[in-house]
């Protein structure tokens, strides 16, 4: 039972963290100066938002993907 609390807690976070990324990065992209050719902070702000996202938005994936998977498990005789 805890096990099953710990994981749906996990996802939440992961889906905050994926939804805030969501938001700021256009937010971001729009205020604060990018550009290709220097660092600015907008660039490393936007860096930053693109790699939380890459690196959340699959951990999401698979932690609903392995929790739906052991919700099965669990039914199967």
């Amino acid at each position: 039972m805890v096990e099953a609390r710990d994981g749906r807690d996990s996802s939440r976070i992961l889906l905050a963290v994926v939804l805030g990324v969501a938001v700021a990065l256009p937010i971001a992209a729009t205020r604060l100066e990018v550009s290709p050719h220097r660092v600015t902070a907008g660039t490393v702000v936007v860096t930053a938002l693109l790699l939380t996202g890459a690196i959340a938005l699959p951990a999401l994936i698979v932690a609903k993907w392995d929790a739906d998977a052991g919700a099965q498990r669990d039914r199967s005789p």
